[in-house]
């Protein structure tokens, strides 16, 4: 399993990034909780303008699959100025 994040267009960075994996291995029919930590320093990019790593404002996509072709969830949330996630 995979985690991706697409950061806000602002940030001006791919529109998806590996952050995050774990290998599982099921038997056909099983099920598992797997969890994977998103600190919040995987969502910071790079700003060119203060020559430091920031979080930007806006939405933040996150996407979940076996491979960056075969992704099979998704969801979003969205950091106002404050920098508080929002959902």
């Amino acid at each position: 399993m995979q985690l991706y994040v697409g950061l806000p267009a602002a940030a001006d960075d791919p529109p998806s990034q590996l952050k995050g994996f774990a290998k599982v291995m099921l038997q056909p029919g099983q099920r598992r909780t797997v969890t994977l930590p998103l600190p919040d320093d995987a969502l910071r990019a790079f700003d060119e303008s203060s020559g430091g790593w920031r979080l930007f404002e806006g939405e933040y996509a996150v996407m979940i699959g076996a491979s960056s072709r075969d992704i099979r969830e998704r969801a979003s949330f969205t950091i106002g100025s404050s920098g508080t996630p929002q959902p």
